[in-house]
């Protein structure tokens, strides 16, 4: 299959929802305050005008959006003309990130291009190099705080995603988990939070539950996703293939009123069978 037949959603399931179904389906009947969003990172492999258009045709209307879509140097007319599109494509952009931080410099940059772009969310990774890869960095206290006065003056929430614990699947010295990176921000901006990838989370071997009301006032964001291995939170998989259920975490984010996005994220490469999406966006849905 080709990824234009890929995006126009040529089998009969993903046409039928793409016509009607799929906004009638999105909308979670009321039951919770938070939706079911896209996290840019998934589409990592398309163009601005593929990424937009798969939004739309799948029934993703909230995007959080990465630089391979909106580069971090893009001009005014450039970003006026991306929301004009994401307008034309019935998607909303409701944060940025997540963007990897390594300077105050680079983090003035960041919340510059939020700001731009209107949104009130970044979700980041400041932390100090120690070494060529993403993964060859660690958390950085200093670089919290620049990002805590930074949101304060803008009057963005920062958020932090985990990478998880363990380290032949995660990044154990770069924000790890949430109790880890509550200790660093608990004193800073309460503009400072998480967004929790709760695969992640799970795969730590953290009640995700408790996870959320515990740390209810600092969750911001959220990213979600099937995994096959329990302990491997970037082992993607189709829903029927899942090693455990989000019930417990959606519960415990409806009973403290949970209201932001949860981003369908895929660690690892997008598949070749766009269903694949579907399924996940209605396995999310039928527990919202």
């Amino acid at each position: 299959m080709t990824r234009r037949e890929f995006i126009v959603g040529s089998s009969s399931g993903a046409a039928s929802l793409a016509v009607g179904g799929c906004a009638d389906l999105l909308r979670g009947g009321g039951r919770t305050k938070f939706k079911l969003a896209m996290a840019g990172y998934t589409l990592r492999s398309f163009s601005t005008d593929a990424a937009l258009a798969f939004c739309e045709a799948h029934g993703f209307t909230h995007l959080c959006v990465k630089d391979f879509h909106l580069p971090f140097d893009a001009s005014p007319a450039q970003i006026a003309e991306f929301r004009r599109k994401c307008a034309e494509h019935g998607v909303t952009p409701y944060g940025v990130g997540p963007i990897s931080i390594y300077s105050p410099d680079e983090a003035k940059r960041r919340f510059d291009y939020a700001a731009a772009l209107g949104v009130p969310l970044i979700v980041g990774v400041p932390g100090k190099k120690t070494g060529p890869k993403w993964k060859d960095c660690c958390s950085d206290r200093a670089l919290c705080e620049v990002c805590s006065r930074l949101a304060d003056e803008y009057g963005l929430r920062f958020a932090i995603h985990n990478h998880g614990r363990n380290p032949k699947t995660g990044a154990p010295s770069l924000y790890p988990a949430v109790p880890e990176t509550f200790e660093l921000i608990r004193d800073l901006s309460p503009r400072m939070g998480f967004c929790v990838d709760w695969a992640y989370t799970y795969a730590d071997g953290l009640d995700c539950r408790d996870i959320a009301v515990k740390y209810a006032a600092r969750i911001f964001d959220g990213h979600v996703r099937c995994i096959s291995d329990k302990s491997n939170g970037s082992s993607g998989v189709n829903p029927s293939g899942r090693s455990f259920d989000y019930d417990g975490i959606f519960d415990a984010l409806r009973s403290i009123g949970y209201d932001g996005c949860l981003g369908l994220e895929l660690a690892n490469a997008f598949p070749d069978n766009p269903q694949w999406i579907d399924e996940s966006r209605d396995y999310f849905k039928g527990l919202m």
